[in-house]
C-alpha cells in the first residue's frame, strides 16, 4: 500500500502528466462544470500499483486527489473547490447489490443500478466550528459521520483554549463559520434483468455530496461508483453488532446507450446479421413470441413491431415525437391475454409487468413517501413506467384500475413524462417505454349485437383508448375444427414439459435454462425459434444501431391510405374514419418493421405491413365502417343518425306548430322514415337528460329547449 503522506504528490504527477489540457478546460467552464472526470485505465497506465491502490484506500485517494487538483488550480490562478471523479473500474469490482459482502467494506465498487427513490438535496455540516461559552474559543472538528454530530470533549489548551471539558463548559455550533456541503441520499436497487427466478431485487442506500447530489431522478439507469461504509443497526436506543451497508457516491456513470445492460459479444452481433438475412425472418420473430400459445398471428405480428418500435425524434421547436407503439388487448376471458402480456414482459429488454387491481397511480408513476433513513423528510420512489424507461410495461388488468388511477397514463403514454408535484417535490421523469395492456368486457363477454360499441363495453375512457396506436378485439367463439386444433396444442403443448417437483429435486434439467433461451431451439411443434436471451440482443442491437428513414414510395403509399381512408369515412357528416393520431401510429409501425430486418430504409414493403395490421385490427374492432366518433361518444353510428332525425324532427314540428309534440306524432314520423322504434324512448330519454328536450306537460309531450 501506497504511503498516505506520498499520494498528493502521486496524484499531482499523474494529473499534470495525463489530464493537463482537462483542468484547463474545467478552470474555463467552472461552474458548470465542478469535478474532473478521470478513467481507471488511464490511472492503470500511469501507475498499475497506483490503481489497485484507489480500489482499496478510495477514502484517503479522494482527500490526496482532491488536495491535488485544488494546487494545480491555485497555481494557475483559478482557487475552485473541484474534485476528482474516477469511473470505469474493472470489472472484478464491478458487483451487484446482492453481492456485497464484509468483505467489500472501505473498498471502492461500481453497482449497475436503477434509483428507485431519492431525498431533497440538504446541507450537510463537512467541518463543524464551536464556541467555548467560558473563553469564547473556536474549535473546528470535522464530521465525517452523516446521521450525527460530533461536539468537542474539551476546550483543549494546545489551541488557545481555556481547557475546560463538556461538564464544565458549552459548546454552541457557529453555523456560519462552519463548511457546509450538499448531500442527498438516493436508494438504488438492483436492474430487474440481472434477476432470475423472480427474486426480489436488492436495494442500498447511497449518500452523494458536492457535486453529485441532486443529478438524477427515479427512475435512472447509471452505475454509482463508491465507498462501502457501514453504520450499526440500533434497537431500542442501544447499538447492536449487526451492521447495515452504506455507499458514499465517488462518481455516477451515467448510461446513455440504449439498452446498455445487455451485453452483446462479437460473435453474437454475428448471429444477428446472420438472422436479419433470412427470407423467412418475420415467421421465425413471430413464432418466437409465446411458441406456446396457439395462434393469434396477426397480434403476435404487432407485439414483434412494438419490441422493435419506431424512431423518437425531437424536432426544431423542442416537440418531441414518440417512437414507442402502444397495444390494448380487449378480450373475454381466458383467451391468453395475461399469458401474452407476462411472456413480453420478459422477452423485451427493461420489461415490466404489473397487474392494474394492484397498482395505483403512484405504483405506476412515482410516489412522494417520508423515509425514516432521511430523517422523515418526503422523497420520490419511482413507479414501473418509470422504471421500465425504454423497455415495454405490460398492465394486466387494465380496466380495472379506478379513475383517477387511470387518468395519470395520459401524458405518460403520449409525452412519455410524468410531472410530479407532491409533499413540495417538483420532478419530471422520463417513462419512454412501450405499453402493452389487457382489459375485460364489463360484463364478463363481449356482446357483438349489442348497440353498444366494443370500445365503451370496456371500463375505460375514451381518451385514454385513443392513445393506444393498435386495439386488438380477441372473442372467444366456438368453431369446432379451430377448438380442436387448440385443444391439441394445449394438450401437446403440457406434456412436453418437465415435472417441477423433479426439477427442483435435482432430478431432471429446467427446460427454461441453458440453449433453449440462449440461441436457436425448436418449440414443441418442431418449428424454430429464437431463444429469449438471443431475441433480447437482437432487439437491443436494432434500437441502438438502427434508426430508419421511410422512403418517398413509402411515404406515398402511407399518404394515399390516410387520404383515401379519410374520403370514404367522411360520406356522414358526423364520423371521422381515420385521424392524424393514427397516421401517426402508421409511421412508427412502419419504422419497426424496417427495424426488424436491420434496415435503415423503411420501403413499401413495411407501410404495407403498417397499413395491413391496421386495417386487420380496424376491422375486428368495428368491421368495414371504422368510425373514430363512435370510440370517442360509445353511440354507434345509426344510432347517431336516428337521435339527429328525431330532435331535428321535434324542433320542425314545434316550430311550425308551436305545441309540444306527442310520442305518437314522433312513432309516425319513424315510421314513414323507416327508423327503427324500439330504442326511440331511450333515445329521447337520454337526450332528456342532457338537456336538449324537456317534457313540457309530462311523459308523452317533447319540446326542444329554447
Amino acid at each position: 500500500m501506497i504511503q498516505e503522506f506520498d499520494l498528493p504528490a502521486r496524484w499531482r504527477s499523474f494529473l499534470e502528466e495525463y489530464m493537463s489540457e482537462e483542468i484547463n478546460a474545467l478552470a474555463m467552464m467552472w461552474p458548470k462544470l465542478r469535478s474532473l472526470a478521470v478513467e481507471y485505465h488511464q490511472m492503470e497506465t500511469f501507475d498499475p500499483k497506483f490503481a489497485v491502490d484507489l480500489l482499496e484506500a478510495p477514502a484517503i485517494h479522494h482527500d490526496a486527489s482532491e488536495t491535488a487538483l485544488r494546487l494545480l488550480l491555485q497555481e494557475s490562478g483559478n482557487d475552485l473547490p473541484a474534485f476528482v471523479r474516477v469511473s470505469g473500474l474493472p470489472s472484478d469490482h464491478s458487483l451487484q447489490i446482492k453481492e456485497l459482502r464484509a468483505d467489500h467494506i472501505g473498498k471502492m465498487v461500481g453497482l449497475e443500478s436503477i434509483v428507485t427513490k431519492i431525498s431533497g438535496v440538504r446541507p450537510r455540516i463537512h467541518e463543524g466550528v464551536f464556541r467555548c461559552a467560558m473563553c469564547e474559543g473556536l474549535i473546528f472538528i470535522k464530521q465525517p459521520n452523516e446521521q450525527e454530530l460530533i461536539e468537542p470533549i474539551e476546550c483543549s489548551r494546545n489551541y488557545g483554549g481555556c481547557g475546560k471539558n463538556k461538564k464544565e463548559t458549552r459548546f454552541h455550533l457557529v453555523e456560519k463559520k462552519s463548511t457546509m456541503i450538499n448531500s442527498q441520499f438516493i436508494e438504488i436497487q438492483e436492474p430487474p434483468e440481472k434477476l432470475r427466478g423472480g427474486a426480489q431485487p436488492q436495494r442500498l442506500l447511497a449518500i452523494a455530496e458536492h457535486d453529485v447530489a441532486g443529478v438524477l431522478n427515479p427512475g435512472d439507469r447509471v452505475t454509482v461508483n463508491g465507498e462501502l461504509f457501514v453504520r450499526s443497526q440500533r434497537k431500542a436506543g442501544r447499538e447492536t453488532p449487526i451492521f447495515d451497508i452504506f455507499l458514499r457516491v465517488l462518481s455516477l456513470e451515467r448510461q446513455n446507450i440504449p439498452l446498455e445492460e445487455v451485453n452483446i459479444q462479437p460473435e453474437d452481433e454475428e448471429t444477428i446479421i446472420e438472422i436479419s438475412k433470412r427470407d423467412d425472418l418475420y415467421d421465425l420473430m413471430k413464432g418466437s413470441i409465446a411458441p406456446s400459445i396457439f395462434g393469434f398471428p396477426r397480434i403476435k405480428e404487432s407485439l414483434l413491431l412494438q419490441l422493435f418500435g419506431g424512431v423518437a425524434r425531437k424536432n426544431s421547436d423542442g416537440n418531441r415525437n414518440r417512437g414507442d407503439i402502444h397495444i390494448l388487448l380487449m378480450g373475454d376471458p381466458g383467451v391468453a391475454k395475461s399469458q401474452l402480456l407476462n411472456y413480453m414482459s420478459n422477452l423485451s429488454p427493461r420489461g415490466r409487468f404489473t397487474s392494474g387491481m394492484s397498482a395505483s397511480a403512484a405504483g405506476l408513476t412515482a410516489a412522494a413517501v417520508q423515509d425514516a433513513s432521511a430523517d422523515g423528510r418526503w422523497t420520490l420512489e419511482a413507479g414501473v413506467l418509470a422504471l421500465a424507461d425504454q423497455g415495454l410495461a405490460a398492465i394486466d388488468e387494465f380496466d380495472k384500475m379506478s379513475q383517477n388511477d387511470r387518468s395519470s397514463m395520459h401524458e405518460a403514454m403520449e409525452q412519455q413524462r410524468i410531472s410530479i408535484s407532491k409533499a413540495g417535490i417538483n420532478a419530471t421523469l422520463s417513462t419512454r417505454c412501450a405499453v402493452l395492456a389487457a382489459a375485460n368486457p364489463k360484463a364478463g363477454r363481449f356482446d357483438p349485437v349489442s348497440e353498444v360499441p366494443f370500445t365503451s363495453q370496456v371500463n375505460m375512457s375514451p381518451p385514454l383508448l385513443s392513445r393506444f396506436d393498435i386495439i386488438w378485439l380477441i372473442t372467444d367463439n366456438p368453431v369446432e375444427e379451430a377448438d380442436r386444433r387448440i385443444a391439441s396444442h394445449i394438450i401437446s403443448n403440457r406434456l412436453s414439459g418437465i415435472s417441477e417437483q423433479r426439477i427442483e429435486e435435482g432430478l431432471d434439467m429446467d427446460p427454461s435454462e441453458g440453449a433453449s433461451i440462449e440461441g436457436m431451439s425448436r418449440s414443441h411443434d418442431g418449428s424454430e425459434v429464437l431463444g429469449q436471451d438471443l431475441f433480447r440482443k437482437y432487439v437491443a442491437y436494432a434500437k441502438r444501431n438502427i434508426n430508419p428513414i421511410i422512403d418517398e414510395d413509402a411515404r406515398q403509399l402511407l399518404t394515399n391510405y390516410y387520404v383515401e381512408t379519410r374520403r370514404l369515412g367522411g360520406e356522414s357528416r358526423d364520423s371521422v374514419s381515420i385521424t392524424a393520431r393514427a397516421l401517426e401510429a402508421l409511421v412508427r409501425l412502419t419504422e419497426a418493421s424496417a427495424r426488424v430486418r436491420l434496415s435503415n430504409k423503411a420501403t413499401t414493403d413495411d407501410a404495407d405491413r403498417a397499413i395491413r395490421i391496421t386495417r386487420t385490427w380496424r376491422h375486428g374492432l368495428m368491421g368495414e365502417n371504422f368510425d373514430e366518433t363512435t370510440m370517442q361518444s360509445g353511440v354507434k353510428a345509426t344510432k347517431r343518425n336516428t337521435s339527429l332525425e328525431l330532435i331535428r324532427f321535434i324542433k320542425d314540428e314545434y316550430d311550425r306548430t308551436k305545441k309540444p309534440v306527442l310520442m305518437k306524432d314522433i312513432l309516425n314520423f319513424c315510421e314513414k322514415t323507416a327508423i327503427e322504434t324500439g330504442p326511440v324512448e331511450e333515445i329521447l330519454e337520454f337526450h332528456v337528460k342532457k338537456g336538449e328536450i324537456y317534457l313540457p306537460q309530462g311523459y308523452g309531450t317533447y319540446a326542444p329547449m329554447e
